[in-house]
C-alpha cells in the first residue's frame, strides 16, 4: 500500500516516513501541498496523511482539491496535526473517508487506523 505522506516540518516528515517504510508501506514524500497535488500527477496513493497547517497550499486545500479535482475522490485522508482544538477536529465532514490525529497521537493509534484501511483497499492483506 502507497501512502503520501505531506508535511512542512522536515523532521517530522523523515521521521514519520521511517516509521511508515519500517511497517511495510511505500511512502511518498511532500513538503506541502503543492508538492503533494504534483506527486498525485505522476503516482497514485492508497492513503494521504497531511499536515494542517503549511505554507504555498495548505492540507485543508489540499483535501480540497484531492475530492474535487482528482481521479480518486474517495482515498482515505488524515489529517496530522500540532493543533488539537475543535476548529482543527472540525476538518472531518465525512468519517468514512476523513480523519484527524493529533501529531502528539501515539504512532501505534495511527498504524492501527492505517492498517485498517490497508484491510478494506487490500482485502487479501487480512
Amino acid at each position: 500500500m502507497k501512502i503520501l505522506l505531506v508535511d512542512d516540518e522536515r523532521g517530522y516528515l523523515n521521521v514519520m516516513g521511517e516509521v511508515l517504510r519500517d511497517s511495510g508501506y511505500e511512502v511518498l514524500l511532500a513538503e506541502n501541498g503543492k508538492q503533494a497535488r504534483e506527486a498525485l500527477e505522476f503516482d497514485k496513493a492508497d492513503v494521504i496523511i497531511s499536515d494542517v497547517f503549511m505554507p504555498t497550499l495548505d492540507g485543508v486545500r489540499f483535501h480540497d482539491y484531492v475530492r474535487e479535482f482528482t481521479d480518486a475522490p474517495d482515498i482515505p485522508f488524515i489529517f496530522m496535526s500540532g493543533y488539537d482544538d475543535e476548529s482543527t477536529r472540525n476538518l472531518v465532514v465525512d468519517p468514512d473517508r476523513d480523519f484527524f490525529f493529533s501529531k502528539t497521537t501515539p504512532i501505534d493509534k495511527v498504524l492501527t487506523l492505517i492498517d485498517s484501511l490497508r484491510r478494506t483497499i487490500e482485502p487479501e492483506a487480512q
